[in-house]
């Protein structure tokens, strides 16, 4: 007997059958009508790059423990890409001059993570991206919050499901800098602390800051970071504020971030935290994570932010840009938390498909004729192959729910005919061949 292999994919991976590919489209369509309404055009790039571009400026744990890495000739490394940022750079950079700034764009690649998978976590998944590139004010961060805000409203979630958690990098330099006296070469060994946090219980945490830091002060500084609220309620916990502080780069574009939420009333979508920071190496600026804020699904879902650089790998070229990368798979966790999935999406609407039934295969040439007339049209249509029992046939497109069936027998092959049957009335006639469009249309109109 022949070995049989497993039925199952790849650990982490997931086979999708039409049912399920039509919830994950709906999702995704759903997320291109929110993003081209704000003028993003769609691109694509290859699913494999080279892995050095994403050492640069990703984090070393995303690259070393957390990618697909390919070698098929000593030298070469190449990586599946575990996020779409840095290949959107390289695109960029490559045309940058040509370019007409603004950039906005959206993706939707499959991406690759080789991790534990766990609920909320595959290693291969759709991660629709949106970006905006070359405008260096906050009104690009804020445009972001709102197709965030809009794509979950479309869904239907309201504010007290879901959460976007903002911070500032630059904000947390000038805390750094200015509050903790942190050297600027440690600052990254920050937000690398405050990432894993959340991953520790409050003892792994501390002994961690103290094998980083060594230095009391920065520790205890450290964990006042942890979880403010607001940026007055972090300040408190400080004293001694120097003046330069309050006139930094940082501390000005948190709280004008903070204003101009309130002036779009976004306000009641987003949070200030001080714990939240990214992981990826890249960021410069406002950064985000949106959160399911109901008790059976706390986590994030997605999460972006500013990135000043990242062409630098690729030119001399500086653009700043702002987006995000969102999980369809994290997002249908929660979507199917609060119900926000219609059960219909999983089946296929065959409202608009002409069904057709043949009395037997003596009349298949002419059926395909029919079927011809039909799809020119644009109309679906299902050819019924068993050629006999027409009960039967007719119960087939009963199950399918379609509107109209076409019966086609002997006599309706010789006039050129075609017997039309309005499936919700259970009323048919026959009918010249060439009238067959306009009756389809006519039924459409009163019954679809």
């Amino acid at each position: 007997m022949s070995k049989k292999f497993s039925k199952e994919p790849i650990r982490g991976m997931d086979d999708y059958y039409p049912g399920d590919l039509r919830e994950v489209n709906w999702i995704i369509e759903t997320i291109r009508d929110v993003v081209e309404r704000y003028g993003y055009e769609e691109y694509m790039t290859p699913q494999i790059e080279p892995v050095e571009i994403f050492a640069a400026k990703s984090s070393d744990e995303l690259v070393n423990e957390q990618s697909f890495i390919v070698e098929k000739q000593e030298g070469e490394r190449l990586i599946l890409i575990p996020e779409l940022t840095p290949s959107l750079a390289r695109m960029v950079a490559k045309k940058s001059q040509e370019l007409k700034k603004p950039i906005r764009w959206f993706s939707v690649p499959t991406c690759f993570r080789y991790e534990r998978p766990q609920r909320g976590r595959r290693r291969a998944f759709f991660q629709p991206n949106v970006d905006i590139l070359g405008e260096e004010s906050l009104y690009a961060d804020l445009e972001i919050f709102n197709i965030v805000v809009d794509i979950f409203t479309e869904f239907g979630a309201t504010a007290e499901q879901f959460q976007i958690y903002y911070n500032s990098r630059r904000f947390m330099d000038s805390i750094s800098n200015y509050l903790l006296e942190i050297d600027k070469n440690k600052i990254p060994l920050v937000y690398k602390a405050l990432d894993k946090s959340d991953k520790m219980d409050e003892g792994e945490f501390e002994k961690y800051l103290i094998d980083t830091f060594q230095d009391e002060i920065i520790i205890q500084g450290i964990f006042k970071l942890k979880d403010a609220k607001s940026v007055d309620e972090l300040l408190r916990k400080f004293d001694n504020i120097p003046e330069e502080f309050y006139k930094s780069e940082g501390y000005l574009e948190i709280t004008n971030f903070t204003r101009l939420l309130k002036e779009a009333n976004l306000s009641n979508y987003c949070n200030f935290s001080s714990g939240t920071v990214r992981g990826l190496d890249y960021y410069t600026g406002i950064i985000y994570e949106v959160f399911d804020t109901g008790k059976e699904n706390i986590r994030s879902i997605f999460g972006g932010g500013r990135y000043d650089d990242l062409l630098s790998l690729f030119s001399d070229d500086i653009i700043t840009g702002t987006g995000f990368g969102m999980g369809v798979y994290t997002l249908s966790l929660f979507l199917k938390t609060y119900n926000l999935i219609p059960e219909e999406i999983r089946e296929k609407d065959y409202t608009d498909t002409i069904y057709i039934a043949s009395i037997n295969e003596e009349v298949s040439s002419y059926t395909f004729k029919i079927a011809r007339i039909v799809r020119n049209e644009d109309f679906p249509c299902l050819i019924d192959y068993r050629f006999k029992n027409l009960k039967n046939q007719l119960s087939r497109a009963n199950e399918l729910g379609v509107l109209i069936t076409l019966i086609i027998g002997p006599k309706e092959m010789n006039e050129k005919e075609v017997t039309i049957r309005n499936m919700k009335t259970e009323e048919q006639k026959t009918i010249k061949r060439d009238n067959l469009i306009e009756e389809i249309y006519n039924i459409i109109e009163e019954f679809g």
